[in-house]
């Protein structure tokens, strides 16, 4: 109880933190490129023209990262300090992102198909080969999670104390890491999730299907809360506004 007593008191200090980092840094205008001729395409500007035309304090936070075992996956701690990148080719990498570094490397020697943090970068999970593995900051393993069969896609509600996993075989599974328990396992119907993203002012999932299909699950019904057709072809990608209001 007093470890679970001190993760909620800074899961309160990180959201302090970060509402009160978004008042203060929240731009008046969206940032956008304009282009000077109606010729020109934004889309072939480079990030060494932008690095160029910023001030020098800005373009000294642009760093390149040499990744040679890809393709990667990238997703970001909830104050946006740390990312945790996977590769299929066998890497899972913490960078800290002030500091322009990386903070942990994992090697676990087969594909790495995803990674996410749990309550804040000293934990991160790692969906592998055949089971999903929690590191911690060193890179040593803590944990494997066997009943995460052949996992493909990876999410942690922070506020419910639940990661989720979407595996090869058509099951989003939820497992209570306060507990160890597995809470819930629901077949989709829908063979192997194509993406998976969460709302975040709801912990609801949205699964994206090789059919065109995406689906919002909650692991309190053993059926979508709601069925899209979105697509023709297979939803390869998905992602939730901040406000939780667009998909």
């Amino acid at each position: 109880m007093s470890q679970m007593r001190r993760t909620r008191r800074r899961e309160n200090q990180v959201r302090t933190v970060h509402n009160d980092a978004a008042r203060h840094f929240a731009p008046a205008d969206a940032g956008r490129l304009e282009p000077e001729a109606p010729t020109e395409r934004t889309h072939k500007t480079s990030q060494r023209d932008i690095a160029a035309a910023t001030s020098a304090n800005a373009a000294a936070n642009a760093w390149r990262q040499p990744l040679t075992r890809g393709p990667y996956s990238v997703k970001f701690s909830r104050t946006g300090r740390h990312a945790v990148l996977a590769g299929h080719g066998g890497h899972a990498r913490v960078l800290d992102l002030h500091e322009n570094r990386a903070t942990c490397d994992v090697r676990p020697g087969e594909i790495v198909r995803d990674a996410c943090f749990l309550h804040d970068e000293r934990l991160f999970a790692v969906a592998q080969k055949k089971y999903v593995y929690v590191y911690d900051d060193t890179g040593a393993e803590v944990h494997r999670m066997q009943q995460h069969l052949e996992p493909e896609h990876l999410e942690f509600l922070p506020f419910h104390f639940l990661l989720a996993s979407a595996g090869h075989s058509g099951f989003l599974k939820y497992h209570d890491v306060s507990t160890g328990q597995l809470v819930a396992e629901l077949n989709t119907r829908l063979g192997s999730a194509r993406s998976m993203a969460q709302n975040p002012q709801t912990a609801v999932l949205a699964l994206g299907h090789g059919n065109g299909v995406a689906t919002l699950w909650s692991p309190a019904q053993s059926k979508p809360l709601a069925r899209l057709l979105c697509h023709r072809g297979a939803v390869d990608a998905i992602a939730c506004s901040a406000d939780g209001t667009l998909l």
